[in-house]
């Protein structure tokens, strides 16, 4: 029988082997990281390396056959502005979680969901630690981010050629390496079950997931719900003053019954 120190040695043994796993995955995949100067279908294109592929096949099919479990622990309750007065009023605890996931059901693809996360991307892209951009479903304009305020030297990119099941793969390791501060994945739609796997993982690596989907998964554990649209087009709406406009719908939160809708102006 393991002593509470043998414990604690095995758990930080493990925690070490995630974290060397998901640095070996940013080092030594070529078509991971591409600085702002490198084309998509250049990058795409590359091998990959076979360090990283066999150490993905060391794991095989992680999500086959996941287990049923409760989400370990409670959420933090601490948030972070997301720069929208408007927004903070409606999110639980007055912005984005410090960790968990947030699910963005986005019908329809480039209606201003990154404009939303633009604050964020700016706070979380100056600390020490790493944004993973994975499977994005266009590619991304290092110059646009840069002129934004978003220091992308520390961004990296898994493209989105990248198979589901490897997608799924890096983003529960990214989720529970310290290495990571903000993971951004693009899955056209998640069960519930590997909703909650993921979420386990945020939850040990104290990590920020943002998750975007076309639909929504049913009994969804994720920290935040919500819904992105467009505002419908009116007479005198600012909309038609060529200022960018969000529609934001709060469907679910842990641990709160609030709901609610609003729409927010974005930067142009």
């Amino acid at each position: 029988m393991t002593n509470p120190d043998q414990q604690n040695n095995l758990r930080s043994q493990l925690f070490q082997q995630r974290d060397d796993v998901i640095n070996q995955l940013l080092e030594k995949t070529p078509g991971l990281w591409r600085a702002s100067g490198q084309k998509a279908e250049q990058v795409a294109a590359r091998p990959q390396s076979s360090a990283a592929c066999s150490a993905y096949t060391r794991h095989g099919d992680l999500f086959a056959d996941l287990p049923d479990s409760t989400i370990a622990g409670q959420n933090s309750t601490a948030a972070q502005s997301s720069g929208y007065p408007a927004l903070d009023a409606l999110l639980p605890h007055g912005g984005w979680p410090e960790r968990g996931l947030v699910e963005l059901i986005c019908p329809h693809k480039g209606i201003g969901e990154l404009q939303l996360l633009l604050p964020l991307l700016r706070e979380r892209s100056h600390s020490q630690q790493s944004i993973l951009w994975i499977a994005p479903p266009y590619p991304l304009h290092g110059k646009a981010l840069h002129e934004a305020g978003i220091n992308t030297r520390n961004s990296f990119v898994i493209p989105s050629q990248t198979s589901c099941n490897q997608a799924l793969w890096s983003i529960e390791k990214a989720l529970q390496s310290l290495e990571c501060g903000l993971v951004l994945a693009w899955q056209n739609w998640l069960s519930a079950r590997v909703i909650r796997r993921l979420q386990l993982a945020a939850n040990e690596g104290g990590t920020l997931g943002i998750l975007f989907h076309q639909r929504p998964a049913a009994n969804s554990p994720a920290t935040l719900q919500l819904q992105l649209s467009s505002p419908v087009s009116r007479i005198n709406d600012v909309q038609t003053n060529r200022e960018r406009c969000i529609d934001v719908m709060l469907k679910k939160a842990r641990g709160s019954y609030r709901q609610g809708k609003i729409t927010l102006k974005l930067p142009c």
